[in-house]
C-alpha cells in the first residue's frame, strides 16, 4: 500500500523535525512511517489527517473508487494478512484495528498491537448484526440527567465485552447514575465515558 504521510507533509509545508515537535514524536519515527518502516497507529494517523487537513483515506491511499479493500465477512486466514497491508481489518474482541505486514501485527484502536500468529477471528468486515441492538433515539442532555429517574446507560469504551456488561438501567442520583451492582457512571464524565437514554429499544 502506498501511504501519502510524506506528500502530505510536503503539501502543509512541514519538515519532519517542524511535523515532528507539533505532534510530540521524534523526527525517527516521522522518518520510518515515510520510509515504510513503521505504520502510525490509527490515533496518529487521526491527528495527522486533522494537522494535514487531509481524510484519513488520503493518508492511507484509498482515493474514493479505487479501494481494493476485499468485501467479506468471511474469517481471514492469517497467513493471507500480509497482502492486507495497511488495511482495515475487524475482530470481535478489539474491533478494528489496521494490519502492519512489516511487523507482522495488527494495531487496534485501542492501541493494542497484537502479532499475527495470535490473531484467529479476523474479518474484512464485522458480521451482520453485531451491535445486537441500539437506544433509539437521541442521548438525553447533560443539564436534563436529574429530570429522570432512571436511564439507559451506554458506556462509552473500545471493549465490546466491557460495554455489554456495563449497559442497562441506571438511576439518577444528584451527581452520579448507579445501577442495582454499584456500578457508577458520574455526571462530569458524560459525553466521554458514557451517554443516557430515555429507552434502549
Amino acid at each position: 500500500m502506498s501511504y501519502r504521510f510524506k506528500e502530505a507533509r510536503l503539501q502543509a509545508g512541514l519538515t519532519t523535525v517542524q511535523l515532528a515537535q507539533k505532534m510530540g514524536l521524534t523526527q525517527a519515527a516521522v522518518s520510518q512511517w515515510e520510509s515504510g518502516k513503521k505504520v502510525p497507529g490509527i490515533e496518529t494517523i487521526s491527528r495527522l489527517a486533522d494537522l494535514y487537513g487531509v481524510t484519513v483515506d488520503y493518508l492511507l491511499g484509498r482515493d474514493i473508487g479505487s479501494s481494493n479493500v476485499m468485501m467479506s465477512t468471511e474469517i481471514l486466514d492469517a497467513s493471507t494478512l500480509p497482502i492486507l497491508h495497511g488495511e482495515p481489518v475487524w475482530e470481535s474482541e478489539h474491533g478494528w484495528g489496521i494490519v502492519n505486514a512489516i511487523q507482522k501485527n495488527v494495531v487496534f484502536v485501542a492501541g493494542q498491537t497484537i502479532p499475527f500468529e495470535e490473531l484467529h477471528n479476523l474479518r474484512v468486515l464485522p458480521p451482520a448484526f453485531t451491535v445486537g441492538y441500539l437506544p433509539h433515539g437521541a442521548p438525553v442532555a447533560r443539564e436534563n440527567l436529574k429530570d429522570y429517574t432512571q436511564l439507559w446507560i451506554e458506556p462509552i469504551l473500545p471493549d465490546s465485552f466491557s460495554r455489554d456488561e456495563l449497559r442497562g438501567w441506571y438511576k439518577i442520583f444528584s451527581f452520579y447514575v448507579e445501577n442495582e451492582y454499584g456500578v457508577r457512571f458520574m455526571f462530569d464524565t458524560y459525553g466521554s465515558k458514557w451517554l443516557a437514554f430515555e429507552q434502549k429499544l
